[in-house]
């Protein structure tokens, strides 16, 4: 993402802010910081929008890249306190908790992320905790998804508000800004980052998305991060719809609920339209899965029309993951 004529950033990132956060310059917030370009980028604008009362910076170390990841947690430790700002601090063995959880590791460390920014939200009273995330990490995710044959949901991409379970508001507003525009930003100033040498790891997905694909779709098109984060846009105001559709449309169909079972009704299901039955069948799916204690585990498309058949009277049952049955 480009823009025609120089700009002043950090008006534009309080305005994104404004957006978000009404009367923020009176709010509490808590910054993502792992001390690399884009929350470097993004801890620095909030020091020059906020006096450090209102202001900190959390770490997590994940216990996973050795004296690297010691670097991080210092460097962090040492810019918070260049600006003047209280620093949140802990250390997580993710390689443990995804052994543990049995999830992958990139699953763990995102869960222990959260989970920790709840918790140092909760201790330092903040409003609202900050990511980074910035027009390029829209773009990866959603082709990721992409990739993936992921639906509307996911091709949503990454929102520009998320709550986390307890409450805490987590708020995105980097969305509109590229890597390249904070890289310059951060250059012209002679504020340094770290660089995590994990990124450069074409093993990882977003890896190869962003250091291989990317690239090439941006020949094709230079304004493709705009196009995709209009993109995840227009596709979460259309999730928004059909929350509120679904909310009108669940009655109707549900007719019972067990502690582990939802129970639908096969003939007013089937008077619905086709993107109706999908949509009720995935909640109902994801809500038993959810019972079940199996809330990470992702519902498919080939799962919602093997029980759409069953519902049609075409099949006997399907067996989900945890044991549970449609």
């Amino acid at each position: 993402m480009s823009r025609p004529a120089p700009v002043d950033l950090v008006r534009l990132f309080q305005a994104r802010l404004e957006t978000l956060a009404p009367g923020w310059p009176e709010r509490r917030f808590l910054v993502a910081y792992s001390g690399g370009l884009d929350s470097t980028a993004l801890l620095r604008f909030m020091a020059l929008s906020l006096p450090p009362g209102r202001l900190a910076a959390a770490h997590l170390h994940h216990g996973l890249r050795g004296p690297e990841a010691d670097r991080d947690q210092a460097f962090a430790a040492e810019t918070a306190a260049a600006l003047g700002l209280d620093f949140v601090t802990e250390k997580r063995a993710v390689g443990e908790l995804a052994r543990v959880r049995k999830k992958g590791l990139e699953e763990a460390a995102r869960a222990a992320r959260y989970e920790f920014l709840a918790r140092a939200a909760r201790q330092w009273a903040a409003d609202f905790i900050l990511t980074a995330h910035q027009a390029d990490d829209q773009a990866e995710t959603l082709l990721m998804k992409l990739l993936k044959g992921a639906g509307a949901g996911g091709l949503a991409g990454i929102p520009p508000r998320r709550a986390l379970p307890g409450g805490a508001l987590v708020l995105r507003p980097l969305l509109g800004f590229s890597r390249a525009e904070l890289r310059a930003w951060l250059t012209e100033r002679g504020q340094v980052w770290v660089e995590d040498a994990a990124n450069r790891d074409r093993r990882f997905l977003r890896n190869a998305v962003r250091l291989d694909l990317l690239p090439r779709l941006k020949r094709l098109n230079p304004r493709l991060l705009e196009a995709l984060g209009r993109t995840a846009e227009v596709l979460r105001a259309e999730e928004d719809f059909w929350r509120d559709r679904l909310t009108q449309l669940r009655p109707r169909v549900a007719v019972a609920k067990g502690p582990v079972t939802v129970e639908l009704d096969r003939r007013r299901l089937a008077e619905l339209s086709l993107a109706e039955r999908r949509r009720l069948v995935y909640a109902a799916l994801a809500e038993a899965q959810r019972a079940g204690g199996l809330a990470n585990e992702p519902v498919t498309f080939a799962a919602v029309e093997t029980a759409l058949k069953i519902a049609a009277g075409g099949g006997r049952g399907l067996d989900l993951p945890g044991g549970l049955r449609a």
